[in-house]
């Protein structure tokens, strides 16, 4: 009987959001210390379960070698990491036979209420999945393998975003994410197979792992749940004309990418007045953006959050889509820290108890 479990962090983005989803574009994503985990035991059959929806089984079987189901499915992100995963391990000679269970378990969202944070759970259980059935065939774990598998399997469902959460939760710590170029993504699947296809660089993405300097410390603030990422991308329309949108969004986009590569810089130089004057730059950049643009990214809570540690010496700014969910601060003392707390609390703001997660160890 064997038996394979793997931890996953979530993810919050620390600047670069908007801005990312265009290729080329950095931004610097934390993964943070709340897990989802996947488990994959070997089973008389194939089946799909996750501790959050405890009536919800899904069974899958097997036709020669392939996974498939013949139920309506709810867990179709987890199905089709297995499938990709799999059909790369085949043609690496490695014999994907016989029936496991998969189950899920998540502490990305509040268990008792359903709450969620916006930790960025579609990614997470991308990752989590691949990584379990590496590990359940034995096949060495390589961050970059990881992300790119879960980047294929979201693409083959059509799932819209950056993939800068797969690339947190794959190669955990602070990670400078570079967005891939997905038009090209998409005519690459067609024409390559998979083996080769990983083993290409990939046009425009780059991943690389940084740190924040001591004694500089995440701080995060929950303000209440957010519309989703794609219902607020996709209402960026406005009175304005085509044209002057266009050159609004082609400048937010290389304010953004120089105030990121700044961030970028500072992390790996340790230069924290450089980091603070950064996020303080994307936090009114995406201000000025989101009001051009006749959107709502940093909401009456989010701004309070942002100011109220502005105040203490602090900075801040909204994290993700916005629109409310969470804000993010960069403080450098503890006593800092419990201040600002204590004025988010009195605000109506949840601190929540998150730290960068420990990257994971390059594997040469």
């Amino acid at each position: 009987n064997m038996k394979v479990v793997t931890k996953v962090p979530g993810k919050l983005f620390l600047a670069g959001e908007y801005a990312v989803v265009e290729s080329g574009n950095p931004a610097v994503i934390a993964a943070v210390d709340r897990y989802l985990t996947v488990s994959i035991e070997s089973a008389e059959s194939g089946m799909i379960h996750s501790t959050q929806q405890s009536d919800m089984f899904l069974t899958w079987y097997r036709t020669n070698e392939q996974i498939l189901v013949s139920e309506e499915n709810h867990y179709q992100i987890v199905l089709t990491a297995l499938q990709v995963s799999e059909e790369f391990l085949r043609e690496q000679g490695i014999p994907c036979q016989g029936y496991y269970s998969v189950t899920i378990q998540s502490e990305l969202d509040d268990q008792d209420s359903g709450t969620k944070y916006g930790l960025g759970s579609s990614g997470a259980v991308t990752v989590a999945t691949v990584e379990a059935i590496l590990l359940y065939y034995g096949y060495e774990l390589d961050p970059l393998l990881v992300f790119k598998l879960s980047v294929l399997t979201q693409a083959r469902l059509n799932m819209t975003g950056s993939h800068g959460d797969l690339a947190a939760s794959s190669f955990r710590g602070l990670v400078a994410y570079y967005s891939l170029d997905k038009s090209w993504l998409s005519e690459q699947m067609y024409v390559q197979g998979l083996s080769n296809l990983l083993a290409s660089d990939w046009k425009d993405l780059q991943i690389k792992q940084i740190g924040l300097p001591a004694p500089l410390e995440l701080l995060v603030g929950w303000t209440g749940s957010a519309a989703s990422t794609t219902h607020l991308v996709s209402h960026m329309e406005s009175k304005k004309t085509q044209q002057s949108k266009e050159e609004i969004y082609s400048q937010f986009l290389n304010d953004s990418k120089v105030c990121v590569e700044q961030l970028i810089w500072a992390c790996q130089n340790k230069d924290i007045p450089c980091i603070k004057q950064a996020v303080t730059r994307n936090r009114y950049l995406l201000r000025k953006f989101s009001e051009d643009m006749s959107l709502t990214i940093e909401t009456p809570l989010l701004t309070e959050l942002c100011d109220s540690a502005e105040a203490n010496g602090a900075v801040a700014k909204s994290s993700g889509a916005g629109g409310g969910d969470c804000g993010i601060c960069l403080v450098d003392s503890q006593e800092q820290k419990e201040d600002i707390q204590i004025i988010w609390e009195q605000a109506g703001i949840f601190p929540l108890p998150l730290t960068i997660a420990e990257r994971n160890k390059e594997r040469i």
